[in-house]
């Protein structure tokens, strides 16, 4: 057994411990600030100004350089190193509050006249430690107009390529948030359809359930689960483009039901989908308005009924679904742009919203030979879950 003087030891063990690691994990992550603030960044322009002294000293190594003129080169860009922070801070501080593009270029133009000159004392102090270097602005007043010439089309050329790294990336945020916006816009619009659907299906449903309640209160009750199993579903993917197919065939089969209790035998709905299509994305309730359709346009009228198959295929990179029905098939002057019901004309909307390069051959609607209508959907093969 454990005595409470061996407890009271383990546990102010245990806090020295803790409190020992407090000052380490501290240190760390102010080396870390550190790092992260202004190591990392000086390292980073330290090599950068080295590589353009070296890239400007090309031409002339390539004829012998002698290494006093290639230090002198070196210096002169780690001259600008060390102008740099003060360029970076002046950016930083001027160019978000103002991105006039005359006044700015009218700025920096002022200012190359200091920089240039602060760069053309400071390489010359900088010089000083290497005797050989006999053209030092500050030795030889001769080449100080060449070093202040030059350090100015330094400065130019560095801020030129300061401002088109900044524009460039507020062209890439500005893309972004164009993407997101377009994906905003892209989402209320399938919602917005969507909204102009349910309430459709929803009106047409319940006033199927009404017309049972006083004949068969079993049967309508029975159809008003299966019509709270089919919203509860819709709702669960209400945030969701595309779902699988397979979870779209459960919504379905939920409908599917609702209409076998009001039909009995009258209507037969066969599913062949292939194992393969399962995984599938498509949008969600696309089915039950088409099959919806089916029954009211097609069968519903008809005292002997008919059949509905829906078939799903994967074929060249697409999905493939056909809804068939025997029923009464189109009239003589149908068209789709005219003549559709809103479940048919919301449907093809959601299709062109989401494949906008498939155009009239995401959705086709035609009659089938020996009587009874097909509709056609194709969809780009996903299988993602978004």
């Amino acid at each position: 057994m454990i005595s409470a003087r061996s407890n009271s030891s383990i546990l102010a063990n245990g806090v020295r411990q803790r409190i020992q690691r407090v000052p380490s994990v501290q240190a760390e992550d102010a080396w870390h600030r550190v790092w992260r603030a202004w190591l990392r960044p000086a390292i980073l322009i330290f090599l950068i100004w080295t590589a353009v002294g070296v890239f400007l000293s090309l031409p002339d190594m390539l004829k012998g350089l002698p290494w006093h003129h290639f230090t002198a080169k070196l210096i002169d860009s780690w001259a600008w190193a060390l102008l740099t922070p003060a360029l970076l801070l002046i950016d930083k501080k001027v160019v978000p509050k103002d991105q006039n593009i005359f006044r700015l270029s009218l700025l920096f133009l002022l200012l190359s006249v200091p920089f240039s000159l602060v760069h053309t004392y400071l390489a010359g102090y900088l010089l000083l430690f290497v005797p050989q270097v006999w053209w030092n602005p500050l030795t030889n007043g001769e080449f100080a107009v060449y070093y202040f010439l030059g350090g100015w089309q330094t400065y130019c050329a560095a801020v030129g390529i300061f401002q088109s790294f900044r524009y460039y990336s507020r062209y890439l945020t500005g893309q972004l948030e164009l993407g997101r916006v377009e994906k905003s816009l892209l989402e209320w619009r399938l919602n917005a359809l969507r909204l102009h659907l349910e309430p459709h299906f929803l009106f047409n449903t319940l006033n199927a359930i009404s017309s049972e309640v006083g004949a068969d209160p079993v049967l309508a009750r029975n159809m008003i689960g299966d019509l709270a199993a089919l919203l509860r579903g819709s709702l669960d993917c209400k945030d969701r483009s595309e779902i699988p197919l397979a979870q779209e065939l459960t919504l379905l089969e939920h409908y599917i039901s609702i209409q076998r209790f009001r039909f009995g035998d009258r209507i037969q709905i066969e599913l062949d989908i292939e194992p393969e299509a399962l995984t599938a994305m498509v949008p969600s309730m696309l089915l039950q308005p088409l099959v919806e359709n089916a029954i009211r346009h097609g069968l519903e009228g008809r005292l002997s009924g008919g059949a509905i198959d829906i078939l799903a295929r994967r074929t060249a990179g697409q999905l493939q679904i056909r809804v068939l029905d025997d029923g009464v098939g189109l009239p003589a002057n149908w068209r789709k742009e005219s003549s559709a019901g809103l479940g048919i004309r919301v449907t093809g909307e959601r299709l062109a919203v989401l494949y906008p390069d498939l155009g009239e051959q995401a959705l086709t609607i035609q009659p089938r030979p020996g009587g009874g209508t097909e509709v056609a959907i194709c969809i780009p093969l996903s299988e993602k879950w978004r």
